[in-house]
């Protein structure tokens, strides 16, 4: 598949330059949650919605 769409690759560089910076401030996936928890917080979460729209 050929696109026909030419892409600034300088823009898209500096997109992707500006993604890493930013996934680097996002200090949330240093906090080692257990995988267990978050699900226990998810199932608790999805219960308490059920029981509004209910």
């Amino acid at each position: 598949m050929n696109s026909e769409e030419k892409y600034n690759l300088s823009d898209m560089l500096k997109e992707i330059d500006d993604d890493i910076h930013e996934q680097k401030k996002d200090l949330s996936q240093e906090k080692n949650i257990p995988q267990e928890t978050i699900t226990e917080l998810m199932i608790a979460n999805l219960k308490q919605k059920k029981k509004k729209i209910t």
